[in-house]
């Protein structure tokens, strides 16, 4: 991310516009989806404010206030401050802010400061918009960069509505 502190970074990532979604009835009774929309690598500006999430191997998400895709990939390169994530859009929810659980499957990735090793990291995220939602992570830390497959699945009410596989590889130097 764009702001490293000292304290736990793992960074998760969110950020939101403000478009109003459109639900035609007959979307409404198949109940609510997630498209996404988006997906690969993305430049991001921190908000500069940080949310504790025990659920984390870091124990801390960093909204976004902003995010640009820079490659449409499902390949990332694991290097130190490199942003990856997805775009979705919210179809048939009900109107007004809904929570969803932010689920990130990973290698094992262990906290040296809390010695926590965590193979899945997971927040719940209040959402209002309902197009062009972005989550991501980026890799703040060394111990944060782990090969292999990774992927981030969205869950609303228990069950898991939207997912994006990512190949993470680590270059050589």
């Amino acid at each position: 991310m764009l702001i490293h502190t000292t304290f736990l970074s793992l960074a998760f990532a969110v950020a939101a516009t403000s478009t109003a979604a459109l639900v035609t009835p007959a979307a409404a009774d198949a109940g609510p989806t997630i498209t996404v929309r988006e997906f690969g690598r993305y430049e991001t500006r921190r908000t500069g404010i940080r949310h504790k999430a025990v659920r984390t191997a870091s124990g801390m998400v960093h909204p976004v206030a902003r995010r640009k895709l820079v490659q449409r990939t499902a390949k990332i390169f694991g290097q130190p401050g490199r942003s990856f994530g997805i775009e979705i859009d919210l179809n048939g929810f009900p109107a007004g802010p809904v929570t969803l659980t932010i689920r990130t499957v990973h290698p094992p990735l262990t906290n040296p400061k809390t010695g926590k090793t965590t193979r899945i990291s997971e927040y719940d995220w209040p959402v209002s918009s309902r197009r062009k939602v972005y989550f991501g992570f980026t890799f703040d830390d060394g111990w944060e960069i782990a090969e292999g497959a990774w992927t981030i699945q969205i869950v609303y009410q228990g069950k898991m509505l939207a997912e994006k596989k990512f190949q993470i590889v680590v270059p050589l130097n």
